[in-house]
């Protein structure tokens, strides 16, 4: 589970970030990025009725979260981020989940490309 402090809560936060921000594609899922207003990343998942039903909606968001958790202390500071499952994501396992995000996030520059290959 992310700390209370990571975790981006209100509707009107996650429609800014998701406008403004700018976006991330992988196979897997999706990174959406937006300049924060707190002193700590803050994070948002997301997953649509496309990605299964409510078991594995459920499960996706676990895996993206515990990926993120896993890799918190590596993120830079004061950016909101919003994962978005796509429907691939329900078939892959929690290494090729973390590889996605891992990817994504230095994509992103949120974390450095030298601190990715050092966590695999």
């Amino acid at each position: 589970m992310l700390p209370h402090p990571h975790r981006l809560r209100r509707a009107a936060d996650l429609k800014a970030v998701q406008q403004h921000g700018r976006s991330w594609r992988h196979p897997l899922c999706i990174l959406v990025v937006g300049q924060g207003g707190a002193e700590v990343s803050r994070f948002a998942f997301i997953a649509s009725r496309r990605v299964g039903k409510a078991v594995i909606r459920n499960r996706v968001r676990r895996y993206l979260r515990e990926a993120v958790r896993l890799h918190l202390d590596e993120i830079q500071p004061g950016w909101d981020c919003v994962w978005i499952a796509r429907p691939l994501l329900p078939e892959a396992t929690f290494a090729e989940v973390e590889t996605a995000v891992l990817q994504l996030l230095a994509r992103s520059e949120l974390i450095s490309a030298s601190q990715r290959t050092e966590a695999e």
